[in-house]
């Protein structure tokens, strides 16, 4: 660690400050300059502690020692005896006491170490005279509310050996334990032991020997540390002239603390090591930790050449431990030859750290040292004859809180942010980046260390870093502008301006800023265009600056502005002559339609097709498809089918009129294709069209898609007349055929297909279902054949194919010479064939007389039927005496009351009966109504009723319920809306 520079002690001026009078204290700020703020709260501020004591306590204060909050101190009274005395200072729990006297006798008590839970102590006894061996103590504290109990105990392991130093562990420590921890002794020897209420027989390891069998190499400190996040542990020892670390990683499950120094022992390795010269015969090593934080920040070593600050690894895999090498000089070399007295008041005793600072203990003084720039911050003198003679300073390392006590008084060293100039001392030693940190909570500081970072960094060459600094300053835009504008890199001056829009586009008050953002964007856009286009630059810069740009463009505030100022902008790029740019900018605030044109004008009409597919504007397919069919007919096609069912087709259909050769044509038709086949279109338009290239271009394909729309005139997309007018006009006979059937032109179909195709005309006549329809056409066919060509083979092979024709049908179409003798065979099949049908029909003729016969048989025994009914008879449906109510009977036997029946026949009625069933009961309630008032009946009256009885005895009694109307309906389901069963069910 090499040494810092000394630096000059600055004069110090009495302290102003209204609160205290003593004029023995001194203060600076961190910076060195008293002055600076004469109104700010200095760091460090002395407090007297109030302990309450016992109230039989006199007597002076020997040792005093903190820890989480618990006060230990040692008490000598006048008679010669020594209490011990622990303190809660919160005051919660009563202080608890206990006398030592008894192990006391040859012994004087040299120090007291206390854990970090304040539950253990070891209190150090050394011999007063020659021939007693050395010895501790060692107290186990518990509490309850009502009292603490303090228990005391020799540890006769450790006899003859001096303990100077104790490392408590931390990590393992509790309140009944203190895990294994290691203790320093004044030879240099390094132990291991657990301590505990529960422990009677103390264990001893030694674990290293520093001292190398030297009587006197006191080690003066220990500290156990295990790394954050890992199973790394450091222990740090040091010597009136060295320190040392030890460094090992350890099983999770291991407890003891020997593994640590195994590798040492064992000569694999040695320690890490930096020796001091040093006329003194202690040394000290503190740490700092945040409270509640189980790894140190930062260590600090005083030694013989000052005090040395700093920081330990978080990393488990680094090889060192201690990092830094700054160095507090306290020229104790200056000093070697004063005398005692004069030494003890520039040799410090004893010292703490802080973050900051390092507060140093002198004789009759305490000072606080910065650790940045090593300059005097605090200074405050104790006058023995007031407060007692100044006997150490410690700090309590759970809370952070910083105790100087006399033999007489306790007092707390209060800090007061002590961070707040830390500031200052790091951008006066140009460290920018921390200084910045530590001056952000205060706007004006940071401010200053923002100007100063600039200043610097454009004294520096340092432009684009300077133009970053500057626009987060206050400094005028104009002053800075004016900075960079004379230099021939516009880097810095586009950084600067993009970092001041980007303050605008973040501040609240965006209104009244709309000017501003729109001339910071217009002059940003104006810089770019002109990096760009320079003359003379590579194409390598010129893309570097084109992408740069190209990603300005697309931020959302930059937008914004320049869409709702897009002439000024368009204007702007126009005057650079930059049409990619300009391309770009319409593309960017979605004025495709520009873009397009352009593109279009300039002849680039795979850029024009490309932009169109990239836009979502449907309305740019529209007025653009056309004229880029001309030139890219199937890329554009791909275009359109690309957006689907997005596009309406009826707009679509004119921008397909384009067909003027045949890559033209072919385009045409796969995208009409595609909207029959794939989008399934009904648009009659579409259809007709694609119709009309197939009848012009492709019959065969005309066909195909004739036999796909089908034969129901009703599913049928295109317009069936004006594909027959086509397919007259050019000439497809086929074609028209198929569409004269669908139209029902059955003869004109006919007489079309004779004209080419023989089979074709015989299927179309075997079409029609009317046999009449169809005999005609057969007739026209068998004329076509037979007429004049007098062909006997043909006319019987069209018998066997019609089976409506017959020979004589025929006859007429030959010529009045053919030999009958021709005709033979056909004339006796058609005479056997009427005589069998003549046959036939006698046989139903017979058949019907007997059936009729038998039915006259059965109705006349039906009037003499008759049905006798008993008293009992009860209705076959709900079980009761039938006669009481008007009743149905029928001939199967069973038996129905009249509204029982009609109950049950209702849900299974068709909806036409019953509508006719509730007309007809409406009827008869009227009737019944006006036939009341009248005395006589007339005939009229009588007839209409009874003839409305009877259409409703015909609805209700068509037929039994259970012989007829329930084995009729077995096929439909039980429950026809489920719905409303559940919801009835609940």
């Amino acid at each position: 660690m090499a040494q810092a520079k000394p630096t000059t002690q600055p004069k110090f001026l009495p302290r102003i400050d209204g609160t205290s009078t003593s004029t023995n204290t001194h203060v600076a700020m961190a910076s060195g300059n008293p002055f600076e703020s004469e109104e700010e709260q200095e760091i460090f501020s002395k407090r007297r502690l109030p302990l309450k004591m016992p109230s039989n306590y006199s007597g002076d204060l020997q040792h005093l020692n903190v820890s989480n909050n618990w006060l230990v101190c040692m008490l000598s009274t006048p008679q010669g005896r020594c209490n011990l005395l622990r303190i809660f200072l919160p005051r919660a729990i009563p202080p608890g006491e206990t006398a030592l006297d008894k192990y006391l006798a040859g012994y004087k008590i040299t120090n007291i170490f206390q854990d970090n839970t304040g539950h253990h102590l070891i209190i150090v006894l050394v011999p007063k005279h020659p021939g007693v061996s050395s010895d501790f103590l060692y107290i186990q504290c518990s509490e309850t509310p009502e009292k603490q109990q303090l228990k005391e105990r020799r540890i006769e392991k450790f006899k003859d050996h001096e303990i100077t130093s104790v490392a408590f562990n931390r990590y393992h420590g509790k309140e009944l334990t203190t895990g294994s921890i290691l203790l320093g002794t004044s030879r240099g020897l390094i132990f291991e032991t657990e301590l505990g209420s529960v422990n009677d027989s103390t264990q001893r390891k030694q674990l290293y020997d520093l001292g190398l069998g030297l009587n006197k190499y006191p080690i003066n400190g220990l500290e156990v540390l295990k790394v954050p996040n890992s199973n790394r542990w450091i222990v740090v020892a040091v010597t009136p002239d060295a320190i040392y670390s030890f460094e090992e990683t350890l099983r999770p499950e291991e407890r003891s603390l020997q593994p640590i120094f195994s590798s040492y022992v064992n000569g694999e390795r040695e320690p890490q090591c930096e020796k001091q010269k040093t006329d003194l015969t202690y040394s000290m090593l503190r740490f700092f930790a945040p409270p509640s934080s189980q790894y140190p920040k930062q260590w600090a070593w005083l030694c013989g050449a000052g005090i040395r600050i700093g920081e330990l690894s978080i990393d488990a895999s680094s090889n060192a431990t201690l990092l830094g090498d700054t160095l507090i000089n306290l020229d104790f070399v200056k000093v070697k030859h004063l005398s005692y007295e004069e030494r003890r008041t520039i040799v410090p005793k004893s010292f703490v750290l802080t973050e900051y600072h390092a507060v140093l203990l002198y004789a009759d003084h305490i000072k606080a040292v910065c650790l940045l720039n090593q300059e005097l911050v605090y200074h405050e003198v104790f006058e023995e004859a007031r407060v007692g003679k100044l006997i150490s300073i410690e700090r309590d390392m759970g809370t952070g809180a910083i105790y100087v006590y006399t033999n007489k008084m306790t007092f707390t060293l209060k800090i007061c942010r002590e961070e707040r100039n830390i500031w200052r001392i790091y951008l006066n030693k140009g460290q920018y980046e921390l200084a910045t940190a530590h001056a952000a909570e205060v706007p004006e500081h940071l401010q200053l260390v923002l100007m100063q970072r600039a200043e610097a960094a454009y004294k520096e060459g340092a432009y684009e870093a300077a133009a970053n600094y500057y626009a987060e300053t206050e400094e005028t835009f104009e002053t800075v502008c004016l900075k960079f504008m004379i230099l021939a890199d516009k880097r810095p001056i586009i950084s600067y301006v993009k970092k001041r829009l980007s303050r605008l586009t973040m501040s609240d008050d965006g209104d009244k800023q709309a000017d501003a953002l729109k001339a910071l964007i217009i002059w940003l856009i104006d810089l770019y265009l002109t990096q760009i286009n320079l003359p003379g630059k590579e194409k390598a810069w010129r893309d570097d600056w084109q992408a740069e740009y190209d990603e300005f463009m697309r931020e959302t505030p930059v937008l914004a502005c320049t869409s709702l100022h897009r002439t000024a902008v368009q204007q702007l790029i126009g005057e650079h002559a930059d049409p990619h740019n300009l391309a770009q900018f319409a593309i960017s605030i979605s004025d495709y339609e520009e873009v397009i044109g352009q593109q279009l004008k300039a002849e680039r009409y795979a850029e024009a097709l490309q932009t169109l597919s990239k836009q979502s504007d449907l309305s740019l397919y529209y007025k653009y498809a056309p004229q880029l069919m001309e030139h890219l007919p199937k890329q554009t096609i791909d275009a359109l089918i690309a957006q689907g069912s997005k596009l309406d087709i009826d707009k679509v259909v004119p921008t397909l009129i384009v067909i003027d050769t045949q890559v033209q044509r072919d385009q045409v038709t796969r995208y009409l294709e595609f909207a029959v086949y794939d989008l399934n279109t009904t648009n009659d338009a579409i259809h007709n069209f694609l119709l009309h290239l197939y009848a012009k271009h492709q019959p065969k394909l005309l066909m195909d898609y004739l036999e796909i729309q089908g034969r129901d005139e009703t599913l049928i997309h295109y317009d069936i007349h004006f594909a027959l007018k086509v397919c007259t006009d050019l000439g497809v006979k086929k074609a028209c055929v198929f569409l004269q059937c669908l139209l029902c032109m059955w003869t004109t179909a006919v007489d079309l297909a004779l004209e080419f195709d023989m089979g074709l005309a015989k299927e179309t006549a075997s079409k029609p279902q009317d046999n009449e329809t169809r005999r005609k056409l057969w007739l026209r066919i068998a004329y076509h054949e037979i007429k004049g060509t007098d062909d006997v083979k043909k006319a019987l092979s069209l018998l066997k194919e019609c089976d409506l024709l017959r020979i004589e049908d025929l006859l007429p179409f030959f010529s009045d010479f053919e030999k009958i003798d021709n005709f033979k065979e056909a004339i006796c099949d058609a005479l056997r064939d009427y005589n069998q049908r003549i046959q036939e029909l006698q046989r139903e003729m017979a058949e019907s007389k007997e059936q009729s016969t038998r039915v006259c048989k059965e109705l006349g025994q039906l009037r003499a039927h008759s049905i006798t009914m008993k008293a009992q008879d009860a209705c076959d449906i709900c079980d009761r005496i039938l006669l009481v109510k008007p009743f149905f009977v029928f001939i199967c036997g069973h038996k129905f009351h009249s509204d029982c029946l009609e109950k049950q026949v209702l849900p299974i009625l068709s909806k036409e009966h019953n509508r006719r069933l509730g007309m007809l009961k409406q009827e008869m309630e009227a009737l019944m109504a006006q036939t009341v008032t009248q005395a006589n009946h007339t005939p009229e009256q009588q007839k209409k009723r009874s003839d409305l009885k009877a259409e409703i005895e015909e609805i209700l009694a068509a037929d039994c319920l259970y012989c007829g109307l329930l084995i009729e309906t077995i096929d439909q389901p039980l429950v026809d809306d489920w719905d409303q069963v559940n919801v009835e069910w609940e």
